[in-house]
Formats: C-alpha cells, structure tokens, sequence
C-alpha cells in the first residue's frame, strides 16, 4: 500500500505522477530500474483523487519491481487536487526541491501524469533542480496498457529529458 507523505530521508528520490494509466507509471518505472543505474531510496507518488484507487495496485506493482531487483525503496503518495497546477507546485515541486537541497539525487517521471500535473511539476524547475525527467516514449497506441516487457522493443524509448537538455545546452 501507498504511505501517506511524511518525513522521509533519502539520497535517491523517484517521483511520479499518477494518472489516468497505471500502465504507464509501472512500464516507466520498470524501463528506468532496467535500463539505468537509478535506483531509489524513496518512490513519491502524486496521486489525484480520481486515480486514487489505482494508488494500491501502483506501489504494490513498484515494490514488485523494485524487490525483483535488488533493492527495496519506501514508498509514499502525495494526494494533489485534480487538475491544480499551483497544489501540484505547492506539494511535488516543494519535494523535489527540499529533497535536492539535502544532497539526494532527484528523478523525476513526467510518463504518466495528466498535462495539468506534468505542467504544475515542470514550469517552476530548473535544470539544477532534478538530476533526471524520464519519458517513456511508445509510438503506438495499440495494445499497450500491458507489461512493459510485452511491448514490443520498436515501440518504446525511454528519455531522460533532463540529459537530453544538458546535452542540448553545452553543444554536444
């Protein structure tokens, strides 16, 4: 189950952004544990209330992945208003930074969140603010709400925007 927001420490914190997909957090956050070194300490997970019955299965679905994988992160639900651009920046972009200021590295999932919380986490960021923004690119909308392993590999590209940026700005 899904913890209520509270005081956690750690050095890698995972956020995201549930939505209207289920699939789309757990496929992302499987591409990322599979296809990166991150591995969290901490999961927050942004949940609004229309979406918050999916919030079990979620965590559930991420402590899975996770464990399968070595590591055993804990896990929290940050309830944000639906649509609220200003309480999404009040509660996840506060986190994020709070959380970057004590030394922990940051990543951020952008993959699942409706454009309202996507863009309530994204306007106010600077690139010093988040260490990663992943997005798991599937370039078809057929027969996708599965495991992310049953997609097929030609369908899916996981991001990380943030990299992507940084790459952009210097010239590389």
């Amino acid at each position: 189950m899904c913890r209520t927001v509270g005081e956690l420490t750690s050095e890698r914190v995972y956020v995201s952004l549930l939505g209207r997909s289920a699939w789309a957090l757990v496929n992302t956050y499987y591409a990322v544990v599979r296809e990166t070194e991150y591995r969290p300490d901490t999961v927050s997970i942004a949940v609004e209330a229309p979406f918050s019955g999916r919030a079990g299965a979620v965590s559930e679905a991420v402590r899975a992945i996770s464990e399968h994988n070595g590591f055993s992160p804990e896990i929290e639900c940050i309830p944000v208003d639906q649509g609220d651009v200003v309480d999404v920046f009040s509660k996840v972009h506060a986190l994020m930074v709070s959380k970057k200021r004590e030394g922990a590295k940051v990543a951020l999932d952008i993959t699942p969140g409706r454009k309202a919380v996507v863009a309530g986490t994204l306007l106010p960021i600077k690139l010093d603010d988040v260490d990663h923004v992943f997005y798991l690119e599937i370039s078809t909308t057929r027969d996708v709400a599965k495991p992310y392993q049953m997609i097929p590999r030609q369908y899916h590209t996981l991001h990380d925007f943030k990299a992507e940026a940084v790459r952009a700005r210097d010239g590389d």
